[in-house]
């Protein structure tokens, strides 16, 4: 039987068994998104996930950190395929955003101020998916090759929960790895792709001030920390415009400012809160070795004293040729003419960075707007929802990946059904 002919059949099975599993993909999804938690708190999540990978014949690891799993889908026989061409890793993420819900949807969290505004209950459904879909694909000989399903907790903290799930042994055999991750910019029906840097380099940035403090009346007999944090903030992003090359794309937010109880007393301490993000590694590293001299000095003529904590941060995501080479393979075989789209690289952060710099591989923004939609809500905002749609599609896309070798997509187009 030609090899052409082997995908077909492959292919073929695989939009079978994804369609015979979407309502129980849906109802899956909308349980995660009802019962939300933060990252490194994903008791229940992790607890679920376990439940249905053992339902489907699997075996589920809980990480060594208490939140999180891995499971490895074996073919009958050597998991290291004749060819050599290693395992597969497959990664989603589990957390959820301390944000309101504001979806107004009959499955909305349950949980006061957690959501699931940024997709992870949809990532979590989708790589759960694969797994029903490549036990399925055992059983019928159409696994060629061994695959991980990693489902890793917080990735919205900093440097992200992805350093925790390397350090239990995720990735461990894997020769390539991929992701997908929600996009509303995007129709569902589509993934987008981009070689190179997807998302930037971030940091979160803690700046605290004091003075001496005092009445409002005789500000000159004070340090106004309140004056002082809003020539901060406002001045801090102009002062990088002009110090580091603005081919960067440095960009400093402030997201939250605290400081005072009264307002006819002027503080003796307050904090000011945001990110430092980057298009590239020079100028990210750049920014942040040049912050707390910028902070001191736009604060010096108010007489207080500057702390300025910045963490370990996230780099780049960068997706190498030959992943969104696999990725658009899949899409344009199992989506069909006009499946696969292009993207930009963004300013947000993606934990996912870290495991590609130890294995190839690619992330993919997977569309989740109703197309023909005016507007859609953005990720982080708690109105952000998802076209359920898009399940189908993401399982079907990564269900090919995860069940073809790297070399099928050099020996010939790929099949569309």
């Amino acid at each position: 039987m030609s090899e052409a002919v082997d995908d077909h059949l492959r292919r073929a099975r695989i939009v079978a068994e994804v369609d015979a599993v979407h309502d129980r993909l849906v109802a899956i999804r909308r349980d995660i998104h009802a019962h939300p938690e933060v990252g490194n708190a994903e008791h229940r999540t992790t607890a679920k996930v376990v439940e249905v990978l053992e339902s489907c014949g699997l075996v589920a690891k809980v990480l060594p950190i208490g939140t999180g799993a891995w499971c490895d889908v074996l073919p009958y026989g050597d998991p290291f395929d004749d060819a050599g061409a290693g395992m597969i890793g497959l990664r989603a993420d589990l957390d959820a955003l301390p944000i309101p819900d504001g979806s107004a949807v009959d499955f909305a969290s349950r949980v006061p101020g957690v959501a699931h505004a940024c997709g992870h209950d949809v990532h979590t459904t989708i790589v759960l998916g694969v797994g029903m879909v490549l036990a399925r694909l055992r059983e019928d000989g159409l696994l060629r090759r061994g695959v991980r399903l990693i489902f890793q907790p917080a990735e919205e903290t900093s440097p992200g929960g992805a350093v925790d799930a390397i350090d239990g042994g995720v990735l461990t055999d894997l020769s390539e790895i991929y992701a997908l991750h929600c996009d509303p910019r995007t129709d569902a029906g589509q993934i987008a792709l981009k070689t190179g840097p997807v998302t930037s380099a971030v940091s979160q940035i803690s700046v605290t001030l004091t003075g001496s403090g005092g009445h409002t009346s005789r500000p000159h007999l004070t340090q106004d920390v309140v004056a002082a944090l809003g020539a901060l903030v406002t001045q801090t992003p102009l002062v990088f415009s002009r110090r580091v090359d603005p081919r960067s794309g440095v960009s400093m937010m402030w997201g939250k400012i605290t400081a005072g109880s009264a307002p006819n007393a002027i503080p003796s301490s307050g904090q000011a809160l945001g990110t430092l993000r980057a298009l590239t590694t020079s100028g990210w590293e750049q920014a942040k070795a040049m912050l707390p001299e910028v902070a001191t000095q736009i604060v010096a003529p108010f007489g207080v004293d500057a702390r300025v904590t910045i963490n370990e941060g996230t780099p780049a995501a960068v997706n190498a040729q030959s992943g969104v080479d696999r990725l658009a393979a899949a899409g344009e075989a199992m989506l069909g003419p006009g499946g696969v789209t292009a993207t930009e690289q963004s300013l947000g952060g993606e934990d996912f960075s870290w495991m590609l710099q130890q294995v190839p591989g690619a992330m993919a923004r997977l569309g989740v707007r109703t197309p023909g939609s005016a507007s859609w809500p953005d990720i982080h905002h708690p109105s952000f929802r998802v076209d359920e749609a898009c399940i189908d599609v993401g399982l079907k896309v990564l269900a090919d990946v995860a069940s073809s070798l790297p070399g099928d997509v050099a020996s010939g187009a790929p099949v569309l059904l």
